[in-house]
């Protein structure tokens, strides 16, 4: 005979109704603290970038101390008797200033970069190139190899377009502005040699050429995402407008150049984008974070790093005026320009 239950009896388990409470402040707790993580892994992806921006920077200024120059920004083909001159990125020339001699000793720079020969090379990640809060992506350049048919020739033949590989990099050099930029300023701001006003643009530049001073001249910037399409956030796709110059009939997704860290297209030119994104209508009066098209561009809220030539990494804010960009590239505009 079974005995009644004492009074005393302590109960095992939960009703439905206390399991339901139970897992309601757990999701509460979940929901309030969630974000918390996410922010403080943002800000360590964010002080990782910073980091990846200062060894480049020192690199560089081990690179100008063995060399008494900078390098060159991304070599290409021009009219004469070096037409078929090899193709690269200088940032296959700084390899073995951020412990990379090895992939160095691998890139055989008597070639282009996209030659068969140095495939593995090219195709080799480098983590330092990346910034961690940015996507990752295939890496490729879909780009117009502007070669002269001739020595003598004056006219480039823009044909064909393709696409050649490589891992990507989330950081460019800027060589200048454009020039309808240049002519929208004020005469008494605009530039003599717009398209070379940069540090590391066309020929190679001297430490003492940077007449505007080392703290107040851009070195390097974000331009992230690149070979895909970003505009304010958002991944650009197949026939989406707003475009870029990008785009063309035979293939309806835009895909900014610049993306593979050892192409040849590594450079850029500040033009600004419109406030949609749009790089397409020139100048722009969007300096950072519309477009990734060419332009300075991060994952970042907010703003985007940039690299000083005294090897300083400095967070410029979204909200900076196309203006002020513009004196920070020049290296010899004799402008006042600063970051706060």
């Amino acid at each position: 005979m079974k005995r009644p239950p004492s009074p005393f009896t302590l109960r095992c388990g939960f009703t439905l109704v206390e399991l339901l409470v139970v897992i309601a402040i757990i999701g509460i707790l979940v929901g309030l603290t969630l974000p918390a993580v996410q922010a403080a892994r943002e800000a360590a992806r964010r002080m990782q970038c910073s980091n990846h921006l200062k060894q480049i920077g020192l690199a560089l200024h081990n690179y100008e101390s063995a060399f008494r120059v900078w390098p060159a920004q991304s070599t290409g083909p021009g009219p004469g008797a070096q037409f078929c001159a090899r193709r690269g990125s200088w940032f296959t020339a700084i390899l073995p200033f951020y412990e990379q001699d090895g992939l160095f000793q691998s890139f055989d720079p008597s070639k282009h970069w996209h030659d068969p020969e140095n495939e593995a090379a090219v195709m080799t990640e480098v983590p330092v190139l990346r910034c961690p809060s940015v996507p990752d992506r295939p890496g490729f350049e879909w780009t117009v190899l502007v070669d002269y048919p001739s020595p003598t020739a004056t006219s480039p033949t823009y044909v064909p377009r393709d696409f050649y590989y490589g891992a990507t990099t989330d950081y460019a050099n800027v060589g200048g502005i454009g020039t309808q930029l240049n002519a929208s300023l004020p005469r008494s701001s605009q530039i003599a040699d717009p398209r070379n006003c940069g540090i590391l643009k066309t020929t190679a530049v001297k430490l003492a050429d940077v007449l505007d001073g080392l703290s107040n001249t851009i070195l390097l910037v974000e331009s992230a995402g690149r070979p895909q399409l970003y505009q304010n956030g958002r991944l650009v796709g197949d026939g989406t407008t707003p475009k870029t110059w990008s785009g063309s009939s035979s293939v309806t997704r835009p895909f900014p150049t610049g993306g593979v860290w050892a192409s040849h297209n590594k450079g850029f030119l500040i033009d600004g984008a419109q406030p949609d994104g749009n790089t397409l209508l020139r100048p722009g009066t969007c300096s950072i974070n519309c477009s990734n098209d060419n332009e300075v561009y991060s994952f970042h809220v907010g703003g985007a790093y940039v690299l000083m030539a005294d090897g300083a990494v400095r967070f410029v804010t979204a909200s900076m005026p196309i203006e002020q960009l513009v004196a920070l590239v020049s290296r010899n505009g004799h402008e006042i320009a600063h970051i706060e």
